[in-house]
């Protein structure tokens, strides 16, 4: 199933503009903080999960995801930092049937254009992938998963191997099992391709999903991605992005039994990763982790289950080895990463966090340095609203935005994004990690 819906110009009225600060009250004139509230629909839990849209232009664009009454919308930036809602927000159950999401849902930024998808239940048997970019959503279907464990954009090689590669497109994972959300030329009659990932030992069951390009030096020049997959055993693997395609991927997943209509072929990880690299988990993590690959060799790993043991931590993938020693305080659900000047930073959200006796949530910035010790131990900043509520989920929801930026990649004007309950909080200030951000400062 494929419909497209527009949405309309942007409303006039500037959503409250508020200035917030990080922990230190000595840090008010170091922040400064565009708060937007929640636009006036149906949805009663707005701020679950937030993606870029736009990656240059002036200002800044949005997709903000909305629960208890799914919500599809976008918040759009004026250089100068002002907010507002565009019109024509999408009730995703009066459209498409999609009553409400998961806690936390699967809302990824095509790392290649200026895409978003939410990943989501749809029916008892597929899920639904719904595509936005700038005013546009086109709503398609995963038959057979019951619900999405983790996803990931992937370009993939063509099918039954042409020439070139796939388009730019999410690849979902349940269980055991990879699925293609949407390829070219579908077969007719349509079978959803699928494949199943194991090891030496069996099933691989999947928690989190990456990408990574040209890893091995031979493969410098490859124009298509390999899957880099979390397992439910906490241990690393990477399979060739042919799956993507299932059987019809010919050697990446070969179907055992092609005569049938299950189109379904098995994978096994590339030689360096047939055991799985063992990440040292104390937990068996659970739906809901991270895979952010940079530099074509380097990984940023969020994990976590559900009694709060987390995990954070950065792998060299060419290596199979640790960068640095994890770091494992309780309570992370989400990260974010981006390059600001010349350094990375991960952002980390820790939703529950106490924060003087409110559980109102956290986020704390690190330094990222691959070649001298990893993840900084001590984080540049902690964040958190400066007015604490109970359940307030600061940090639930985390995204770098390019603003106002005249090429790709952004490394000189991303701001970071934060999701809370029913409300989003800007940084277009955020000393010692970067000046304001805003035209006329």
């Amino acid at each position: 199933m494929s419909k497209k819906i527009l949405l309309g110009s942007v409303a006039a009225a500037s959503l409250l503009g508020a200035c917030k600060w990080t922990e230190f009250d000595d840090l008010a004139d170091s922040t400064w903080v565009e708060s937007t509230q929640k636009p006036d629909s149906d949805s009663a839990n707005w701020g679950v999960a937030v993606a870029r849209i736009k990656r240059t232009g002036e200002g800044g664009r949005l997709a903000v995801i909305g629960a208890s009454q799914a919500l599809y919308s976008e918040v759009v930036f004026s250089p100068t930092g002002g907010s507002s809602v565009a019109d024509g927000a999408f009730n995703l159950n009066k459209q498409f049937g999609i009553g409400n999401v998961e806690a936390q849902p699967i809302h990824l930024a095509d790392p290649a254009t200026d895409e978003n998808v939410l990943i989501t239940r749809s029916g008892s048997a597929s899920i639904a992938v719904i595509r936005g970019i700038a005013g546009t959503i086109d709503v398609k279907q995963v038959f057979e998963p019951e619900r999405p464990d983790a996803a990931t954009f992937l370009v993939a090689p063509s099918i039954d191997g042409a020439a070139g590669v796939q388009i730019s497109q999410p690849i979902v994972a349940q269980d055991d099992k990879v699925f293609g959300a949407f390829y070219a030329p579908p077969e007719n009659p349509f079978r959803q391709v699928k494949c199943r990932l194991t090891d030496a030992n069996g099933a691989v069951n999947v928690r989190g999903l990456g990408a990574v390009r040209g890893l091995d030096p031979a493969d410098a020049t490859k124009a298509s991605d390999d899957l880099v997959v979390l397992s439910s055993t906490g241990k690393l693997y990477i399979y060739d992005g042919g799956v993507f395609n299932g059987a019809r991927g010919g050697a990446a997943c070969p179907d055992a039994t092609p005569g049938d209509d299950d189109n379904t072929g098995t994978a096994l990880p590339f030689p360096d990763y047939a055991q799985g690299f063992d990440l040292g988990l104390t937990f068996t993590p659970v739906a809901g982790a991270q895979i952010l690959v940079f530099d074509r060799q380097f990984a940023l790993i969020q994990a976590h289950d559900d009694s709060g043991k987390s995990y954070l931590g950065l792998v060299d993938l060419a290596a199979a080895a640790n960068v640095s020693s994890p770091d494992t305080r309780d309570g992370l659900k989400t990260i974010a990463t981006a390059v600001v000047g010349t350094t990375r930073y991960v952002a980390a959200g820790y939703p529950r966090q106490l924060v003087d006796g409110t559980e109102a949530g956290q986020v704390m910035l690190f330094k990222v340095e691959t070649a001298r010790g990893g993840i900084a131990t001590t984080p540049e900043v902690t964040l958190h609203d400066a007015q604490l509520e109970n359940n307030q989920a600061f940090g639930r929801a985390l995204t770098f935005m390019p603003f106002s930026c005249t090429n790709e990649p952004c490394d000189n004007n991303n701001v970071l994004v934060v999701g809370a309950d029913n409300e989003l909080f800007t940084y277009f200030r955020l000393d010692p990690i970067y000046g304001d951000r805003r035209a006329g400062r």
